[in-house]
């Protein structure tokens, strides 16, 4: 009874990690797309703040399984049968996200086709303490600084002062420059932040398919222990 409970809690841990990947990977950049929400969906660590009311009812959600699951008669074969089956997905969707990431360069060309891209461009941050400026200038106000791998929504680009600038979306209606790269002593330059654009490829595709044999495989492979 016990080990069916352990494995029940260490098989949820693993599909919420799973989870929190398909948002960093895909769901985050959906979503952005609306730029009432994009603040908070692009940058996780700002959603406690940027949407207190939905992370709380995240967390309060997230407690309510986990205490349901601890509460769960181990007879309900069903369930654990299932949770079993979603762990097995996730394993396999995990090291199949992983083998893209590091090796889509080496796919076919066709295997890195776009199915879906989406409507923004976004703007990663490249080195902490980049200030985003009220206007196109070095001289302008400073609105806030923000750190590396923030990722901003692109609204506008315009060249001002011999530098490219980057209009990116702060808050609802309210914009702020980020320069793409800045001049330093003795006449380097200094990359702030580079602009790509979000694609769901079909490796992305095959990769959330056959991730369904996994789900197979746990889900029959379940047995119930004493």
């Amino acid at each position: 009874m016990k080990n069916n409970k352990l494995n029940l809690i260490i098989h949820f841990v693993t599909v919420l990690f799973t989870l929190y990947v398909l948002y960093l990977r895909f769901a985050r950049f959906l979503l952005a797309d609306s730029e009432s929400i994009a603040m908070a969906m692009l940058n996780p660590e700002q959603l406690p703040t940027a949407q207190p009311v939905l992370f709380s009812g995240l967390m309060l959600l997230l407690i309510f399984i986990l205490f349901g699951l601890l509460k769960l008669n181990p007879s309900s074969g069903v369930i654990f049968r299932t949770m079993k089956g979603l762990f097995g997905y996730s394993v396999v969707l995990l090291l199949l996200q992983l083998l893209i990431v590091m090796g889509s360069h080496q796919f076919p060309d066709s295997l890195n086709k776009a199915q879906y891209e989406s409507k923004h461009l976004f703007v990663e941050v490249q080195t902490d303490s980049t200030r985003l400026r009220a206007e196109p200038s070095l001289q302008s106000k400073i609105l806030t600084s923000v750190n590396r791998g923030t990722l901003l929504l692109l609204n506008d680009v315009k060249t001002a002062e011999n530098l490219t600038w980057n209009r990116v979306l702060l808050a609802p209606k309210k914009y702020a420059w980020i320069v793409r790269v800045a001049p330093v002593e003795k006449g380097q330059a200094k990359r702030l932040s580079k602009t790509n654009k979000f694609y769901f490829t079909l490796a992305d595709r095959y990769s959330l398919i056959l991730a369904l044999a996994g789900f197979a495989w746990g889900f029959l492979s379940y047995r119930k222990q004493k």
